[in-house]
């Protein structure tokens, strides 16, 4: 079989570098990621996760997860990393978010009350590329309004929150439902016990 031509393998690629511009200038956008359709910006940046709060009406009091590009981002923002954190990121077959009960270089409003913090190393290369580009971690929560069903293609995604971030990716909005199933997520306590979450 033929190779197929560089432009053909990237063709999402002028459409995730507007993404990471967007992100860059403290935007929200809105784009497919590993899991479901989602919000995305800064996680370093307060006043860029206030906006994404707002635009899913979502109270601080909740924070969303953050997304990582690999290990050594991981290893930057999270202090301690238990070994069978790492074992669950290999091992598993499903897009898992673990919270560690402490982080660092990132905004307050994604910590839970007692510090922590929930992160999903990605396995997407749009995704990826979105974090890379941007060289930092995404705050990142499904393309929803709280309380609201969350969307499993681009045709769910409210009209409010199209109209309202920085940025509409075009990737794989023309695809049908996927299967709309959130990350599986497991919390770690600071003596290394896991609880899980959401299976």
């Amino acid at each position: 079989m033929a190779r197929q031509p560089k432009h053909r393998q990237f063709e999402w690629f002028d459409d995730a570098k507007r993404a990471v511009d967007a992100l860059k200038r403290g935007g929200v956008v809105l784009h497919a990621t590993d899991t479901v359709w989602g919000l995305a910006c800064d996680a370093t940046q307060d006043e860029a996760v206030n906006k994404l709060n707002a635009l899913k009406q979502r109270h601080p009091v909740h924070p969303v997860l953050t997304l990582m590009a690999d290990d050594g981002m991981i290893q930057r923002h999270v202090p301690t990393i238990p070994d069978v954190a790492w074992e669950l990121m290999d091992e598993t077959d499903r897009p898992t978010t673990i919270i560690y009960p402490e982080a660092r270089g990132v905004s307050s409003q994604l910590l839970g009350s007692n510090g922590s913090l929930a992160v999903r190393r990605v396995n997407d290369p749009f995704c990826e590329f979105l974090i890379r580009g941007l060289g930092k971690p995404v705050a990142s929560t499904s393309a929803n309004l709280t309380g609201h069903p969350t969307p499993t293609c681009f045709a769910d995604v409210p009209a409010e929150l199209r109209e309202g971030v920085d940025y509409v990716s075009e990737h794989r909005s023309k695809e049908g439902p996927g299967s709309g199933k959130p990350s599986m997520m497991v919390a770690f306590d600071g003596h290394g016990r896991f609880t899980l979450i959401r299976s």
